[in-house]
């Protein structure tokens, strides 16, 4: 009987455990407005300047974003992947690698939450330039809410 109490009381103590565990899934929760002055690239997509909408795609256990032009004419879907950055930023931030003039998308994080997502899949040309030994310039751009 004695055993039995135990296991239970392991038990209830796992569930509290695991319920007070934030979770490891990306967090972006709410659609980060963009208005992106440069063109960028995401997975193997490369999109125009513009005002972009990105959010999780339902269903995908917060593994899939998708960035949509405002007007609805562009569109691309990428995986992503949980990342933790070093500060909890005030205003949404999308984080690109620059090599030579183009952008490549790396990673997001929302206003509040030092919890993001980063692209799983570089563009084939980012990976090719890469290769080459050429280095990234890494730079942030804070995105109003």
């Amino acid at each position: 009987m004695r055993r039995i109490a135990v296991c239970a009381v392991f038990a209830f103590a796992s569930i509290l455990l695991v319920l007070a565990t934030p979770a490891a899934q990306a967090q972006i929760s709410d659609q980060i407005d963009a208005n992106l002055h440069h063109s960028f690239v995401v997975g193997n997509t490369t999109l125009p300047p513009g005002r972009y909408v990105f959010r999780t795609l339902q269903h995908s256990d917060l593994q899939i974003m998708t960035v949509s032009s405002a007007d609805g004419g562009t569109a691309a879907e990428f995986l992503v992947r949980t990342s933790y950055d070093t500060h909890t930023p005030k205003h949404s931030e999308l984080v690109f690698n620059r090599y030579g003039s183009k952008e490549f998308l790396t990673h997001i994080y929302q206003a509040g939450s030092k919890v993001g997502v980063a692209v799983v899949d570089p563009s084939r040309e980012e990976a090719r330039l890469k290769k080459q030994g050429q280095s990234a310039a890494a730079h942030t751009e804070e995105q109003e809410k």
